[in-house]
């Protein structure tokens, strides 16, 4: 196993300790934080040593001779300044478009900043906008490439200009992003290779890792279903493949992008329509009391679907939920067979729905939702990640697809207009 760079400590501090400038902030106030800051470094005991740690740091550098001539960067820091550089020079505009690269380093919602510290910035790929207002559809991107596996597709000389933070696009980690989060440009993919991280998406569904090289570190080049030439890793080895806790650490990394885009609905839902407790009276407000809400029919659509298959669909108990999610009664979980379980949740008027699916068995299943033969949004639920939200919209022609991890697939139901 080759040495890979960075270590996964330093990739785990990276992701989840405090940022610097928080511990900055703390160092200079005392203990106090401001309303705005989270209360973790106060209550966690590694948080509180991790600052004193810091401040013996602070403490034991001497402040250089004026007349210290100042050393030489490394080659490879000044690569990536040279690199960082041009993406700013020649980046487009921030406005959402398909293969855009950008940078989230503040955590907000509709409401605005909530609060969260973002230790390092993360990078998303545009894919496409969904259903749902300021909503796209895309992939978590990272810079450490040694880490790179058969789903990683790691850019190249035909990707420049872009920022080092964006290296490779984390084709299994797939995310919604909430727009107004962003706030650089970090590159742009061109077309052609935007085709080409969407054919290794759905060759991720379509097409099992070869048996055989599973060598960390180490890039291979491959061509994708649709004929692009791409270059990624090599395929996930077992338990002690140090790639299976990498992929762990930014999996709970793009948690944090989820989670904004589930609150920016519920916030968004709140701006669109003033509160309303009854969703029904809503929705007969606006298209008239004749029709009833996509997302009933959507309802109907699974539970009929799965009959005509011959598999169980039974409901769930919901617990009790937080408050910034939607009202409990238009909130509805369903077991589908022994395979996973889903809720659909509304949007404003009923015209969209984030499906919030998890997986129930111990083998992989790939999820997703494709228009024809091209697929809009999937994931591949594990045991390490086994949840997901799928976001549909009415009229989309979408349908609805469980796959296993040869990518056979096991049920596939239409979404159009809400009918099987």
């Amino acid at each position: 196993m080759l040495k890979l760079t960075p270590p996964l400590t330093v990739i785990e501090a990276n992701l989840f300790d405090p940022s610097l400038s928080m511990l900055r902030r703390w160092s200079e106030s005392g203990s106090c934080l401001s309303p705005a800051d989270p209360l973790i470094l106060v209550e966690d005991p590694e948080c509180v040593e991790l600052l004193n740690a810091w401040k013996r740091v602070e403490a034991d550098i001497p402040d250089p001779p004026i007349t210290t001539p100042p050393r030489p960067m490394r080659a490879s820091l000044a690569t990536k300044v040279r690199q960082r550089c041009a993406t700013q020079d020649h980046a487009p505009p921030l406005q959402p478009q398909p293969g855009l690269i950008v940078r989230l380093d503040r955590v907000m919602d509709a409401r605005g900043p909530l609060g969260w510290d973002l230790p390092q910035p993360l990078a998303v790929l545009l894919s496409e906008p969904t259903e749902e207002r300021n909503l796209w559809y895309g992939w978590l991107m990272a810079s450490e490439t040694d880490y790179a596996s058969h789903w990683d597709l790691v850019l190249d000389d035909r990707d420049e200009p872009r920022d080092p933070l964006a290296a490779m696009v984390q084709i299994w980690n797939p995310v919604h992003l909430y727009w107004p989060a962003a706030s650089a440009v970090l590159g742009q993919l061109q077309p052609a290779r935007l085709a080409a991280v969407r054919d290794l998406a759905v060759d991720l569904g379509n097409t099992p890792p070869p048996l055989g090289n599973t060598r960390a570190g180490t890039l291979v080049q491959r061509t994708t279903s649709g004929g692009h030439l791409v270059i990624t890793g090599t395929p996930l080895g077992d338990s002690e493949d140090p790639r299976q806790r990498y992929r762990e650490l930014y999996f709970a990394a793009a948690d944090l992008v989820r989670d904004m885009a589930r609150q920016s609905i519920t916030q968004e839902d709140w701006v669109v329509i003033p509160p309303n407790p009854n969703l029904e009276q809503a929705h007969q407000s606006i298209i008239g009391a004749s029709s009833r809400p996509w997302w009933q029919s959507l309802l109907e659509t699974f539970k009929e679907g799965a009959r005509a298959a011959g598999l169980p669909h039974t409901p769930e108990p919901i617990a009790a939920l937080g408050p910034a999610e939607p009202e409990a009664e238009i909130v509805t979980s369903w077991q589908l067979a022994d395979w996973i379980s889903y809720q659909v949740i509304p949007g404003a008027i009923g015209d969209s729905v984030r499906l919030r699916v998890r997986l129930l068995q111990c083998e992989p299943l790939l999820v997703g939702l494709e228009r024809g033969k091209h697929v809009r949004q999937q994931t591949l639920l594990t045991a390490e990640m086994p949840e997901t939200d799928l976001i549909a919209g009415a009229n989309q022609e979408l349908t609805f697809f469980i796959r296993d991890a040869t990518g056979t697939t096991l049920y596939a139901l239409s979404l159009k207009n809400g009918q099987d």
